[in-house]
């Protein structure tokens, strides 16, 4: 029997002395705590400054900890979404642009819609030469084109700025390039190669060509 009460004599002293270490005497400042008074520490009840709500100094590295990973989650997330910006950008050189294509007087429906190259319009080049009236040669191997019209002849090679009319060597502005299967070249080029006017309205994004 003596040794049970002995032991809950001792317990009873042991939460009283951790009751206390959390609930000792002494005034809080406004973030709940306040520094450890002299007697505080030589009961060993406290050192420094401290909390009574259970709480640490270590808090404040907590809510440091979480802002440099909200910093950090931000970052990445910026990083990434450039990234995925960047990714999906277009590359293509090119833009597209809404063109009207008159040929001595009638509108030339175009297969494929008119880009612009270094401020040069490209034109499906089989519509531009149908319209002309001139006659197409493609020869696969070399991406060479070459178009008749009585006694003009006029070559052009697909990614090359390099062109001939009759045996005359020439430089195009914009290189003849495929798009969607279609064969884009320089409008003004193709008309004049075989003497036609060219005139381009601006506010009516119109080209009109007329053949002699």
């Amino acid at each position: 029997m003596k040794k049970i009460v002995a032991l809950v004599v001792s317990l009873a002293l042991l939460l009283s002395v951790q009751t206390a270490a959390l609930a000792h005497s002494g005034r809080t400042d406004a973030n709940g705590g306040h520094n450890c008074s002299e007697k505080s520490k030589q009961k060993g009840l406290c050192t420094g400054y401290h909390y009574h709500n259970s709480g640490t100094t270590n808090s404040g590295s907590k809510s440091t900890s979480t802002k440099s990973s909200s910093t950090s989650t931000t970052k990445n997330a910026s990083t990434k979404s450039s990234a995925n910006s960047k990714k999906t950008t277009s590359k293509k050189g090119y833009a597209t642009v809404d063109i009207t294509l008159i040929v001595n007087g009638s509108i030339v429906p175009l297969d494929q819609k008119a880009v612009i190259v270094n401020e040069t319009v490209l034109i499906p080049l089989k519509n531009m030469f149908d319209a002309l009236g001139a006659t197409l040669e493609w020869d696969q191997s070399t991406k060479k084109i070459t178009a008749y019209k009585g006694d003009t002849t006029v070559e052009l090679t697909v990614d090359s700025t390099a062109a001939r009319k009759q045996d005359k060597a020439l430089t195009l502005q914009a290189k003849p390039i495929v798009i969607n299967g279609y064969t884009m070249v320089p409008a003004r080029f193709a008309a004049e190669s075989f003497d036609a006017v060219v005139e381009w309205d601006s506010q009516s994004s119109t080209i009109t060509i007329t053949t002699p």
